[in-house]
């Protein structure tokens, strides 16, 4: 039996049910993200983003319906979720005690990603941190932070990037910064599922 799975597609969530604390967040979601697409999915606090996002990376299981990403359910993946895709949680995910270049190392060291001082340097440009590279995560400010979260994206290879709410505490350069490197992501073939 051979089953037909169109390349296009970078993810489908096929028929999702999703309860938390006995209230449901979801009823037969369903969503398709092709390549070279991306999806803002809008929504009011509570409504459920990043419920969904979570059970997208597998961080939440639903009740029910599956995931699949490049025609792979998320189960298979399990080990090898990094090469498949990038996932920027809402919350601020630096160690505090550590300075920006220390919380990017960690964070390429963790998804086998290996670069040189002076590559890392060129990325951290992008979003003027270098100057402030030697500063430790507890002394910035939240959009401070921010920005170090998202310049993981500029050493990311994977192809499907997920986002919770990437633009929250963004000043305006920053948000358009942002836009040429999802624009980017989208030339390479890439996709882009975040929250607003």
């Amino acid at each position: 039996l051979l089953i037909y799975y169109p390349r296009n597609k970078m993810l489908e969530v096929k028929s999702i049910y999703l309860n938390r604390n006995k209230k449901q967040i979801l009823s037969n979601f369903n969503l398709i993200l092709k390549k070279k697409k991306m999806i803002l999915l809008l929504g009011e606090n509570g409504a459920g983003k990043s419920s969904l996002l979570d059970t997208v990376v597998g961080l939440i299981k639903p009740q029910s319906g599956e995931i699949l990403i490049q025609g792979k359910l998320l189960d298979e993946i399990d080990n090898k979720k990094k090469s498949f895709f990038t996932y920027i949680p809402h919350e601020i995910c630096l160690r505090d005690s550590f300075s920006i270049e220390e919380n990017i190392k960690i964070w390429l060291h963790l998804n086998s990603i290996k670069l040189n001082n002076k590559q890392i340097y060129k990325k951290l440009k992008i979003f003027d941190l270098h100057k402030i590279k030697d500063q430790l995560v507890r002394n910035l400010s939240h959009g401070q932070k921010k920005k170090v979260t998202l310049t993981k994206l500029l050493f990311s290879n994977s192809k499907l990037w997920i986002m919770d709410e990437p633009l929250n505490g963004l000043d305006e350069k920053s948000i358009n910064i942002f836009k040429l490197i999802c624009k980017e992501q989208i030339k390479k073939n890439g996709a882009i599922l975040f929250t607003s």
